[in-house]
This record gives structure tokens, C-alpha cells and sequence, in this order.
């Protein structure tokens, strides 16, 4: 009964932390980086603050760099999945 409290513990951090956690793939535009779905190599965007920046999708952020955005925005391609 004693191991409850720290898996509990460790559960809540995992789902406290958000989307970025659960996200397989990175989008990554000239200054913005978010977690998307998206296939590797694919067209993706980035959604911040009334901006939207297009990307590549990768497997994980640059060194260094940290989400700062979310994904989404229509931009060029407004038929692209994951538009909204």
C-alpha cells in the first residue's frame, strides 16, 4: 500500500503536463516549435500569439528548443490536415 502515494504521484505528472507529453512528432518553423501528430517529413503549422509560421514535421525538438506554440492555423495550405 505504501508504493500508492509516488505512482499516483508519478500519473498525475504525466497527465499534468500536458499534450506536449503525448505528442509523437514536432513541428518545427522558423521560430516557433509545437507538438503535432503529424508524419514525419510532412507539412505542418505552428500557431502563437495571433501568428502562424508553416514547418516540417520531426521526431523531436532541436536542441535547446522548447514548445512554444501550438499546432495548427490554415496559412497557404488551408486543405492540409490538422487545419482548423
Amino acid at each position: 500500500m505504501r508504493r500508492i502515494g509516488p505512482v499516483t504521484f508519478a500519473i498525475a505528472v504525466v497527465l499534468g503536463s500536458g499534450a506536449p507529453a503525448l505528442a509523437a512528432n514536432t513541428c518545427q518553423a522558423d521560430t516557433m516549435t509545437c507538438p503535432t501528430t503529424m508524419p514525419i517529413g510532412g507539412y505542418c503549422e505552428c500557431t502563437a500569439r495571433g501568428g502562424t509560421q508553416s514547418g516540417t514535421v520531426v521526431s523531436r525538438p532541436p536542441p535547446g528548443r522548447r514548445y512554444n506554440s501550438t499546432a495548427g492555423g490554415c496559412g497557404a495550405n488551408p486543405q492540409s490536415p490538422g487545419c482548423r
